[in-house]
């Protein structure tokens, strides 16, 4: 028995320690995909140059992070550092294989290596240097390839590469609205005019993973179309700015231009309407300030309402209409109720295209306070919109919420048999 119990000892222990090897082995592949190339560890810079158009393509590598950038003439872009170990790995290859004099004199491209210790410039041929650029995943065809073309395979294709965590602030505009989202205490509101709304994780981590994950297929430097501007996104870091522009070029494409580089980010038309759902899905926020109100007013034609606190557990209401006036006073429950249909009413759409009437009704919270918050209700086609006094912007709600709202309102006026509008 006692035997027995050895050996399954020893069993679990064995087990134990392969899980731990397993473990280890797993957290250390992980990093291992962190870690720089060991073949590019001791190189700070690699320079590319055109002698016959005098241009220049500098890789360079940060001494702090060790991660690369690409810079040439006035503009700088984080480079893809796994496109730079690949053409140095087929250089070095070529070089193995040639001895110093097969080394043209007569170039098209020339080459500088350059570490701590040692710089080593190299001059190359169209043909060898195809060869070597090729394993860049670029099919050559034996021609001098464009400055631009060499460009572009060292570019990190990011769109949005400079600042992934480190801000509070981020704009989203068009042409004809624009929203603010600000973070506090580690949770993102919607600023619009005096209002402050609350947005949920789901939709703020959808929209990050749709503009970080967002790569181009292509780069361009010129572009022969005219382009719609569609969209804006704006992201506020301590001390940088990140702006990028999204333009229409046709059914399929779409160009994006960062700020921070004079190119064009070619990209899918689907990518961008990606991008456009979950922006909608951010505008999907619950308007109503709800959470510190002590009276609500509702104003129609001829007809207002009140609801006002007198204590913590009663309310008074107060119904005017023709001359007349009543008032009596109401329950916390009965308040309750009719709060209920204000929390739990979001915004669908956003619309600042559509021309509306009159107002239908206005809904005013804290109506006597040094800050009031007026709400004016339109209809259109069916549909029921709400904006603030000082907004174009018009968020579309469920068309049910006025019949709701008014039906749980004139339950308290006298004798009412007409419980809508």
């Amino acid at each position: 028995m006692i035997k027995r119990k050895i050996v399954v000892l020893i069993f679990l222990n064995v087990i134990a320690f392969a899980l731990a090897g397993y473990w280890i082995c797993f957290r250390t592949n992980m990093r291992a995909g962190d870690v720089e190339s060991p073949r590019l560890q001791p190189i700070d810079e690699i320079a590319i140059g055109n002698p016959k158009s005098d241009q220049k393509i500098l890789l360079q590598k940060s001494p702090r992070t060790s991660k690369w950038k690409a810079t040439w003439g006035d503009n700088s872009w984080p480079a893809n550092g796994f496109a730079i170990e690949r053409f140095y790995e087929k250089l070095e290859a070529y070089l193995d294989q040639k001895s110093p004099n097969e080394i043209p004199q007569e170039h098209c491209y020339e080459v500088t290596i350059s570490a701590k210790k040692f710089s080593r410039k190299m001059r190359f041929g169209v043909e060898d240097f195809n060869f070597i650029f090729s394993g860049s995943g670029l099919e050559t065809d034996g021609k001098q390839l464009p400055d631009g073309t060499i460009l572009s395979k060292f570019l990190e294709p990011k769109i949005f590469p400079h600042l992934r965590k480190d801000f509070k602030i981020f704009k989203i505009k068009s042409k004809k609205w624009e929203f603010v989202f600000t973070k506090r205490q580690g949770k993102w509101f919607l600023d619009h005019s005096d209002l402050r709304l609350e947005v949920k994780d789901e939709p703020i981590l959808k929209f990050f993973h749709g503009i970080f994950s967002l790569e181009s297929r292509d780069i361009a430097f010129t572009h022969d179309h005219t382009l719609e501007h569609t969209l804006s996104i704006l992201l506020y870091g301590e001390n940088t700015i990140e702006r990028v522009s999204f333009l229409n070029v046709d059914e399929q494409t779409c160009l994006a231009e960062n700020d921070a580089v004079d190119l064009f980010f070619v990209i899918e038309r689907e990518q961008l309407t990606k991008i456009m759902d979950a922006i909608e899905d951010l505008l999907k926020v619950h308007i109503f300030p709800t959470t510190s109100c002590n009276d609500i007013s509702v104003n129609t034609a001829g007809e207002y309402f009140n609801f006002h606190s007198l204590s913590q557990n009663k309310w008074q209401f107060t119904h005017s209409k023709n001359g007349e006036l009543e008032i009596k006073e109401i329950s916390q429950e009965d308040m309750d109720t009719l709060l209920t249909v204000f929390t739990r009413t979001a915004s669908m759409v956003v619309s600042s295209s559509l021309f509306f009437d009159d107002k239908s009704f206005a809904v005013t919270f804290n109506e006597f306070s040094a800050n009031p918050q007026v709400f004016n209700f339109y209809r259109k086609d069916g549909q029921l919109f709400v904006g603030t006094d000082d907004q174009d912007i018009k968020f579309e709600i469920a068309s049910s919420f006025e019949a709701i709202l008014f039906h749980n309102i004139r339950r308290h006026s006298r004798g009412s048999k007409d419980l809508l509008l």
